[in-house]
């Protein structure tokens, strides 16, 4: 069975197949037929997976210059 991340909907409380409470950040589980009933009435949904931010003095990468063509213009007409 296909498994997915997902979490509780908000003021919703709901255990999960084996008894244990369902985890705040979510918990990946196999999509069975209890979890399917938990979605379709709303008490659990898809939990995105948090991407990490940028820190705020990262400045992005210059690409790294070429030495065969650095400082030369290219032969096919370029300015």
């Amino acid at each position: 069975m296909p498994e997915q991340k997902l979490k509780l909907a908000e003021g919703r409380t709901v255990a999960m197949e084996d008894g244990r409470a369902w985890p705040a950040e979510g918990a990946t589980v196999e999509v069975t037929l209890y979890i399917r009933r938990r979605l379709a009435d709303g008490d659990l949904v898809a939990a995105e997976d948090e991407v990490p931010a940028k820190p705020a003095g990262a400045e992005p990468l210059d690409p790294p210059e070429d030495p065969d063509n650095s400082g030369r213009k290219a032969r096919n007409g370029g300015k």
